[in-house]
């Protein structure tokens, strides 16, 4: 919506430098569309570099965690490139699929474990969010995908479990 605003104060205050003339409503027709692309200039500035608009909203998950494949195996943990990142596969007690993977290859994602009683994993994702509705229209610009600011996974395995690792 902000970029359509800036286009058609541009065209407003082209229109009016070329074609108005002289006098009072030229220089208040160009000083209104000059303010407005300004400003709309700042708003997107700040909403890019600052957030401006949005807010951070934290949401939690927990699924419990079933053996990978023997009954002692809780995860497994391969080493990727220098070692600093990893990628951990899971499998999830209520779902079908076999496994799944965590890259923690990225600066937003951090991986804990931890020995406790029930075995469950723990997602607790932040992501940006709009404050309110007037600047999801402002800003939106049709992208409904929302920015992840940070990713954390907490699994809680059994000391009867054990992390496998495996060397590549």
């Amino acid at each position: 919506m902000i970029i359509v605003l800036l286009i058609l104060a541009t065209f407003v205050f082209a229109g009016a430098m070329i074609f108005a003339r002289a006098g009072r409503t030229r220089v208040l027709t160009t000083l209104i569309s000059g303010l407005i692309i300004a400003g709309g200039l700042g708003a997107l500035i700040l909403n890019d570099n600052y957030h401006w608009g949005m807010h951070q909203v934290t949401q939690t998950q927990i699924q419990d965690l079933a053996p990978l494949q023997s009954k002692r195996a809780a995860l497994r943990v391969q080493q990727l490139g220098t070692g600093s990142e990893r990628v951990i596969a899971y499998r999830v007690a209520s779902a079908t699929k076999a496994s799944r993977t965590v890259a923690a290859t990225t600066t937003t994602t951090t991986t804990k474990l931890t020995t406790g009683a029930p075995a469950q994993v723990q997602i607790r994702t932040t992501t940006w969010q709009f404050k309110n509705h007037w600047a999801r229209v402002l800003f939106s610009l049709g992208n409904t995908k929302t920015k992840v600011v940070a990713r954390q996974y907490l699994f809680t395995i059994p000391k009867t479990w054990q992390v496998l690792t495996v060397r590549s």
